[in-house]
């Protein structure tokens, strides 16, 4: 199964920065995993709230993360 890099800055005032490899079929699902596994506490826990953190997540002015394959 393909490994995938994480990183995540959190929208919080602290602006931690979680970083994971996460397996998965492919990147969106290795994403969702992150979300629920690392991200869900900054957003709503469920399909709104995964909308929201991949607009954060890929965001074009400010990105608030990156993933690649590993």
């Amino acid at each position: 199964m393909p490994r995938f890099a994480v990183a995540f800055m959190t929208p919080s005032t602290s602006g931690q920065l979680i970083h994971r490899i996460i397996e998965g079929e492919n990147r969106d699902s290795a994403l969702k995993d992150f979300f629920n596994e690392s991200a869900s506490e900054f957003y709503s826990n469920d399909e709104q709230g995964f909308y929201y953190f991949k607009e954060d997540f890929f965001d074009e002015s400010t990105p608030g993360g990156s993933i690649i394959e590993v």
